[in-house]
């Protein structure tokens, strides 16, 4: 019987929302929404954490991931916004193949926690065979 593949990943800083503060550039004659500095900055930053913590690229396409914000204060913050942020990092870099409602068969965003010195989120996503 094939077994499950569990992978752990820890990515470090505040964790910015994509849906928030996009600027819109004009290409051409058609204008376009990017997201923030910010967000790009955090997600090349994550993506090189990715990369030095080894983890599979192997699109992973059916799974069950459970997610622990730890937030470096109490501002109020959106959690499916933060999930969108982390889950299209991981489309991004190959981990998993996507991050529709037809692969995810189980999200579970735990209660954030306060972590002033070592803000992060922490993730276990498991394969569904």
């Amino acid at each position: 019987m094939a077994r499950a593949e569990v992978i752990n990943i820890t990515l470090l800083g505040r964790i910015p929302s994509k849906k928030n503060s996009k600027m819109i550039v004009c290409r051409g004659r058609r204008p376009m929404l990017l997201p923030s500095e910010k967000h790009r900055e955090w997600h090349i930053d994550a993506s090189n954490q990715l990369r030095k913590q080894k983890v599979p690229r192997n699109k992973i396409e059916k799974f069950d991931v459970h997610v622990w914000f730890y937030a470096p204060d109490i501002r109020k913050a959106d959690a499916s916004n933060k999930w969108e942020s982390v889950g299209d990092l991981l489309v991004d870099n190959e981990i998993i193949k996507d991050d529709s409602w037809w692969n995810i068969q189980e999200l579970c965003i735990h209660t954030v926690e306060l972590d002033r010195e070592n803000p992060r989120v922490e993730l276990e996503l498991t394969e569904v065979l």
